[in-house]
């Protein structure tokens, strides 16, 4: 005979086994447990499926060998197997209590508070109430083989193997020891303090159980939804604008206000001095110089000079020596041989005369050493002497009193060495002190720290002589600036702009501006190329965003909240760019997401 198989599972409650009956196709359901099912252990749900079962016109065989569920199936009369290929066993008739048929009225044999109080003479005679008994247990009689024929009529309907007439003897046997028994029974009122302890024990158990099963699905369950999705990163790139009045800054469009911080630094170190400076005496002399020839005039007067600055440079084997005043030079018609000279020695142009001299015009000029120094004694010498004047020539020179004296001095050199080392040592020191002054909510401009003003003095100064036993000291103050911008204002701008370019597609949703938001997680916003063009200070800001689907903590809420474990996974894994979907509740019998978002966490995370 074909027949239905409903297979429980373990999350399935009484609601979903009575639609799977309701749904059946064939009136012979085979109903298959699993080793623990928290369902069928309530008599309760045992008596809805019974009378599920009868309201539909269906039979109910529970396969099952489990004592405890044979004993709840034998109650409200469902037909047993141990296997889906093994006969139905029928249930024992006189304990079966089919669910909606219990005798609700008082027994027969039970006497009200009324009837005790009556008088005696008002009793009916013994014959007759016993005759009333009889009748009465017989009406008992026919309404058990009654059920028994039900029973047996569900026997046949599922194939049952069962002789009647054995149903019907064992009844009548039940019946007559039952109706003997009524009669040694003697009519009393149970003695309840007999039974105190036991209804007080069964009340607290019914207590606990109560307050243990509104514990278990009201306050217990509690679950966790984590949630896996998938990225795709993209380099951030755009030159954004400062401005040190935070009333001018506008972050949505790349103006950010700078915080400045500054700091000044004092720090003095020995340093040692390395120049030598010559402080013996410059030797002095004299030159004789004449003019070269030709001589241009200008006229006919024959009439002309040559000038020989102050300053002017002469020199001796290599060594510099310099004028000390100006000399001039006259020329007159005797220096070219007069008339005669005139015409043997002078050439005549439309513009000038041009003439050799025949007589040498000169003059004697003071000069001085460039530098102190016993080399530059000369003995008064007529050759190897010249000028950088080109209209004379040296006929002869002289100069002494030069000696040497070598000591050390503070050079240029020590000093800016010194100044070097110094400046590495504060540089550090104060980036240092200036970078903590700036809490984890800002993100610096690294490229802004700059020297705003500095000043140094050393002791001996430059080219100063350093007496023996003297250290020479060094001693700077200086100012230093840094500027640093707000995190917030910087995700601001970085969300505005990566959210326009996906802009018109609402699967798509940007997960990360590259600004860390838990502790531990490193920024990956940062500032370079900075410029301070008087005042007007820029840079380029870089970062790495990250876009993927729109998946939020409400959206997750809206299809998860009160939907069974299973679907809130495969509806969240559905979503294009979820690799992943879990669902842990707090404890075993918890088969749905709880209906409360405060019950739920939600944990999503960016790959």
């Amino acid at each position: 005979m074909n027949k239905d198989v409903i297979y429980i599972e373990p999350e399935d409650d009484i609601t979903d086994i009575l639609a799977n009956i309701k749904d059946a196709k064939n009136k012979i359901i085979a109903l298959v447990p699993p080793k623990k099912a928290g369902v069928l252990q309530s008599a309760v749900n045992f008596k809805l499926i019974a009378k599920t079962a009868n309201q539909h016109e269906k039979t109910v065989v529970l396969i099952t060998s489990d004592n405890s569920l044979l004993a709840l199936a034998d109650k409200v009369k469902m037909p047993t197997a141990k296997t889906l290929q093994s006969k139905p066993k029928l249930p024992n008739s006189d304990s079966a209590e089919e669910f909606g048929d219990k005798d609700e009225e008082e027994p027969d044999d039970a006497i009200s508070d009324d009837d005790a109080e009556e008088p005696e003479e008002e009793e009916e005679p013994v014959e007759e109430s016993h005759h009333k008994k009889t009748e009465k247990a017989s009406k008992k009689d026919d309404a058990k083989k009654a059920s028994a024929a039900v029973v047996a009529k569900k026997a046949k309907d599922v194939d049952l193997e069962l002789d009647a007439e054995d149903v019907e003897s064992d009844d009548d046997e039940k019946s007559s020891k039952k109706e003997k028994s009524d009669k040694k029974k003697s009519i009393k009122v149970p003695n309840f303090k007999k039974y105190r302890k036991f209804i007080i024990l069964a009340v607290v158990l019914l207590v606990v159980f109560c307050g243990f099963g509104y514990w278990a699905t009201a306050i217990a369950p509690r679950a966790k939804i984590s949630v896996k999705v998938k990225t795709t990163a993209a380099n951030f790139n755009q030159t954004v604008s400062f401005v040190t009045d935070e009333t001018k800054s506008d972050p949505e469009n790349g103006i950010f206000y700078a915080e400045k911080k500054d700091t000044t630094k004092k720090a003095s170190a020995d340093f040692e001095a390395t120049g030598q400076v010559d402080k013996g005496a410059k030797a002095s002399g004299t030159v004789t110089v004449k003019v070269k020839s030709p001589v241009v005039f200008s006229d006919l007067s024959f009439k002309a000079s040559v000038s020989v600055p102050s300053g002017t440079t002469f020199t001796y084997n290599g060594n510099n020596y310099i004028s000390t005043s100006a000399a001039t030079i006259s020329i007159t018609k005797s220096n070219i041989g007069g008339d005669e000279g005139i015409i043997k020695n002078c050439k005549v142009s439309v513009s000038s005369i041009s003439c050799n001299l025949a007589k040498d015009a000169t003059a004697e000029i003071q000069i001085v050493a460039a530098q102190n120094g016993d080399k530059y004694n000369v003995a008064s010498t007529t050759s190897g002497w010249t000028t950088s004047a080109s209209s004379i020539t040296v006929t002869k020179g002289s100069a002494a009193g030069g000696s040497t004296k070598m000591v050390k001095v503070v050079s240029p050199e020590d000093v800016e060495k010194a100044n070097n080392e110094l400046t590495g040592e504060t540089d550090k020191e104060a980036r240092e002190e200036l970078t903590s002054q700036f809490s984890s909510d800002y993100i610096l401009i690294s490229n802004s720290f700059a020297v705003e003003n500095s000043g140094f003095t050393t002791s001996p100064s430059v080219n100063q002589e350093v007496g023996d036993g003297v250290t020479p000291k060094i001693a700077r103050e200086t100012k230093y600036v840094i500027y640093a911008v707000k995190k917030d204002d910087i995700n601001t701008y970085i969300r505005k702009v990566a959210e326009e370019k996906i802009k018109g597609d609402k699967t798509q949703m940007v997960y990360s501006t590259g600004i860390a938001t838990e502790e531990g997680e490193e920024d990956k916003a940062f500032f370079e190329s900075y410029k301070n063009e008087n005042g007007n200070m820029t840079a380029k800001l870089k970062s790495t965003t990250k876009t993927g689907p729109r998946i939020t903590e409400d959206m997750v809420k809206e299809v998860s909240l009160g939907v069974k474990v299973g679907k809130v996974q495969s509806n969240l894994r559905s979503y294009n760019g979820v690799t992943e979907a879990n669902v842990d509740t707090s404890y075993f019998w918890v088969t749905s997401v709880p209906n409360d978002d405060n019950k739920v966490e939600i944990e999503i995370t960016v790959e």
